[in-house]
């Protein structure tokens, strides 16, 4: 049938208009039914049914009745929130109650009491507030990248980084705001994240990668919030990274390079008063053993034992800063394969007794206070040293190279890897020179650790 049709609720009755409207207030009033929705034309009689939800299937078989509302369903309740808080009275006491969605998506009842029910429904209020996610507090496609990053940071300071880690994540975070803080979460693209990522590579190529890892794990925490799908940073070019291009020191480079930093060290400061004098031992050490500098500065006199046959030296921790940014030695190597005891070779214990007996600190390497030695400043007392030499730019990661490259070729990677405190061969490529594994090149590689102190 055409023409315009009218939906109403109503019972079973056949009749007039008026006759379906008395019926209809009347049975309305009844709170255990409700009214199936039916089609029928404006004009002439008509023939509807009622449909009561009930749990007797037997009288919807025989009435005719199709779905009761309830079987029809209402859409549910989005997730982690809950609906209407109603006020009632239980055994006696005002109460309050709601239906939530809980995170596993099953809808369930939370009923409170309380003196009254404003009190009942505080208490209620309360409690489904600590079950539920806070929804004021939760990260969506709206969110700003700036409150995504306060909340990514808050987890992360947390986490059982080490201090050095956390501060470089917080410098980088600063970089990706500069830039991108009032982008919000639903249009930071892989296309738009890519281009900011490349304009700081261009810019400072040295912190490029910790923005890409930060901006990656932000977008992880906006992800594993459920703002996004996927991580639109997996999407983005890695910083390329320039191949590394190793050229170890000569034996007479060494040599050449000792002269110059002990002369260095016989000189005075800016104010007349005589330096530290500890670059060229500090050097030795790095002769010795292939140490990082952060592990050679942050040795202490109960890290050796020279009563072992031959000399040994554990490496077990490192000088960082502390988020509170001074510089500690923290009991803690960069990997587990950095903790490391490694054997002393003859010609750096000499050095290492002369230091023993004038100790005023526990620390081998410590600055002129006696406290942790920046390795910072060392790189620019260093680079002083060395200024308008022939090996200017030379730097204290030359002795890691040069430790590397004769243990490449006269051990094998294996050793390299073990002394230089890897956990795997990857990184050895930035550390070893390939070269022949002649006679010759392995004489030189011997008289560079061979170096006569004059201690």
């Amino acid at each position: 049938m055409s023409g315009p049709r009218l939906v109403l609720f109503t019972p079973m009755t056949t009749g007039s208009l008026s006759t379906f409207t008395t019926a209809t207030s009347r049975l309305l009033r009844k709170r255990s039914m409700s009214y199936r929705a039916l089609s029928m034309p404006i004009s002439g009689h008509f023939s509807v049914a009622a449909t009561p939800c009930t749990s007797r299937p037997e009288w919807a078989q025989a009435n005719g009745a199709g779905r009761c509302r309830s079987e029809m369903g209402r859409p549910p309740l989005p997730l982690e929130t809950h609906g209407k808080i109603t006020r009632l009275v239980r055994n006696g006491r005002p109460a309050a109650l709601a239906y939530y969605r809980d995170s596993d998506g099953v809808t369930r009842r939370m009923m409170r009491t309380g003196a009254t029910g404003a009190a009942a429904e505080r208490a209620l209020k309360e409690a489904l507030r600590d079950r539920l996610a806070p929804a004021g507090e939760a990260i969506t496609r709206d969110t700003t990248l700036e409150a995504l990053a306060a909340s990514w940071q808050a987890e992360m300071l947390a986490s059982s980084l080490s201090d050095g880690t956390k501060i470089t994540y917080q410098d980088a975070t600063k970089v990706v705001l500069r830039g991108l803080s009032d982008v919000r979460v639903g249009e930071a693209s892989a296309a738009k994240l890519n281009r900011y990522i490349q304009s700081v590579a261009r810019s400072t190529p040295g912190s490029a990668r910790s923005v890409r890892i930060v901006l990656k794990q932000m977008m992880a925490h906006a992800v594993y919030a459920g703002a996004l799908e996927s991580n639109p940073v997996s999407e983005t070019k890695a910083v390329a990274r320039s191949q590394p291009h190793v050229q170890a020191l000569t034996a007479d480079a060494v040599r050449e390079v000792r002269d110059l930093l002990e002369a260095w060290d016989g000189g005075v400061d800016a104010y007349g008063r005589p330096r530290n004098g500890s670059l060229r031992d500090t050097m030795d050490m790095y002769a010795a053993t292939g140490a990082r500098t952060a592990e050679v500065l942050a040795l202490r006199w109960s890290d050796f034992d020279f009563e072992s046959d031959p000399p040994t030296v554990t490496i077990n921790g490192t000088v960082a800063r502390g988020l509170d940014r001074k510089l500690k030695v923290q009991d803690k190597a960069k990997t587990a394969k950095s903790h490391r005891t490694l054997d002393l070779p003859p010609f750096v214990v000499p050095m290492l007794t002369v230091r023993a007996r004038g100790a005023v600190s526990e620390l081998v390497f410590p600055s002129a206070a006696g406290t942790p030695r920046w390795p910072d400043n060392l790189r620019r007392d260093w680079k002083a040293a060395l200024s308008g030499s022939g090996h200017e730019g030379v730097t204290p990661g030359a002795f890691r190279k040069a430790v590397a490259t004769l243990l490449a070729q006269e051990l094998g990677d294996e050793a390299a890897r073990d002394q230089l405190g890897h956990t795997g061969f990857g990184n050895l490529r930035h550390y070893v020179e390939r070269a022949s594994r002649g006679p010759a090149a392995a004489g030189a590689i011997q008289r560079l650790l061979a170096v006569e102190n004059s201690h």
